[in-house]
């Protein structure tokens, strides 16, 4: 095969990997200025009946328009080419030079607390854009995570998605099955009987985490013989907090993991929230490793405020939690028709405001938020139509609906900033 030239262009000069599925090689394109290097994959039906070949074809095509999709993002090896040439299906993509993540696993290296969640939002976020197509990608190891040597980012490839379709067919000839794709230890029960679903990748990405962690492959970690959980807890020592958000990841029965990889974005924001996010990253090493690709990496989901100190933030709510109250005196000893509407108007607006978008913040302050946007809309209506419904005599009652309206709010903002 080396030295062949493939469509007329590519030429072979590297065998990157030959198994049951196909073969990987490295190729250059002789029709672009200095014949740049490109990873080809070749495809070879097991079957070369008309009719398989014809189901192999439209299964080809159909997965190559789900690649040339991924290759948008900026992440995501591109899609060059693909065709057919005698009976058989070739990929050509762009070539990723770097090393696996595989290579920064060493035994007596630890990683920080920070260094395994920017892996996890990384490649989460990688798989938000795959998700968002329908695709899976099915077989998400430490030798599928190529840490780009260009720019130190994690690329995602070998998508089990295009390997070859299993030789068996079922009686009837419209129906053929897939190879059940994956890798022992990485790989969760649903998907290891060929029913691969979108949380099945979520699980794979929590057995990288353990891994790294643990020092312990994974099919070499122990099992509740009870509920098939895996035991690796009393291996390692990190936060309760980040355990939980692992465990709940690569849960045996898919019911019980993340259902999205969003959920899973959002609960490492909130373990975030209460210090800063920066994180110490792990440097590219020298070697090179060349490999091909359809993957993808976007930017963290970050739709909360930028995380303060929480000892900053507490002690200067500690004062500023009494200035409304300092407001609402000023506004009872000088009352102001208009200025009472404007700031029942602010209130009601502001609490309507917070209601809808709660859900830009974490899961554990929503609560919090809803309650206090209630308390916000209930005091503005009250000081817009108190001179309906209260009696004159009581003007305590503007300085108690204003304090508690404003109070409110400072709380609030206390509130997310102890979570």
């Amino acid at each position: 095969m080396l030295g062949k030239l493939l469509d007329g262009r590519y030429k072979v000069i590297q065998v990157l990997s030959a198994g049951g599925f196909g073969e990987t090689y490295i190729a250059e394109d002789t029709r672009r200025p200095g014949n740049p290097k490109c990873v080809l994959k070749l495809l070879k039906p097991a079957i070369s009946e008309p009719y398989y070949l014809q189901v192999a074809r439209r299964l080809f095509n159909s997965e190559a328009e789900i690649l040339e999709q991924l290759g948008n993002h900026d992440q995501i090896p591109r899609l060059l080419a693909y065709f057919e040439e005698n009976q058989e299906f070739c990929l050509v993509q762009e070539l990723i030079v770097g090393h696996p993540l595989s290579a920064e696993m060493r035994v007596n290296q630890r990683w920080s607390e920070n260094q395994i969640i920017q892996m996890l939002q990384d490649i989460l976020n990688v798989l938000v854009f795959v998700h968002q197509y329908g695709a899976i990608h099915r077989d998400i190891k430490p030798d599928n995570l190529i840490r780009r040597d260009a720019d130190g980012k994690l690329v995602l490839i070998d998508f089990g998605a295009v390997k070859q379709m299993q030789t068996q067919v079922a009686s009837s000839p419209s129906q053929v099955a897939t190879v059940a794709i994956g890798t022992p230890g990485y790989m969760p029960a649903e998907q290891a009987q060929g029913k691969p679903r979108q949380n099945s990748d979520i699980y794979a990405l929590g057995m990288i985490a353990i891994q790294i962690l643990t020092g312990v492959l994974p099919t070499q970690l122990e099992e509740n013989p009870q509920t098939g959980e895996l035991v690796w807890q009393n291996q390692v020592q990190i936060s309760p907090r980040l355990a939980a958000i692992i465990e709940k990841m690569v849960r045996y029965h898919h019911r019980d993991r993340y259902q999205s990889t969003t959920e899973v974005l959002q609960d490492l924001q909130e373990l975030l929230n209460p210090f800063p996010t920066t994180q110490p990253s792990i440097p590219p090493m020298g070697s090179a490793f060349a490999t091909q690709s359809t993957s993808s990496v976007s930017q963290p989901l970050d739709f909360s405020p930028p995380p303060t100190s929480l000892s900053s933030l507490n002690k200067a709510l500690a004062v500023i939690r009494f200035i409304p109250f300092i407001g609402a005196a000023g506004l009872f000893f000088f009352k102001s028709t208009t200025w009472i509407i404007l700031l029942g108007v602010g209130l009601v607006t502001f609490g309507a405001g917070l209601f809808f978008l709660r859900s830009w913040y974490s899961n554990v302050a929503r609560d919090y938020d809803a309650i206090f946007a209630v308390m916000f809309c209930i005091c503005g209506i009250l000081l817009l139509f108190q001179n309906q419904y209260v009696k004159p005599e009581i003007q305590l009652s503007q300085f108690l609906l204003a304090g508690v309206g404003l109070f409110s709010a400072a709380e609030c903002i206390r509130l997310r900033g102890m979570r």
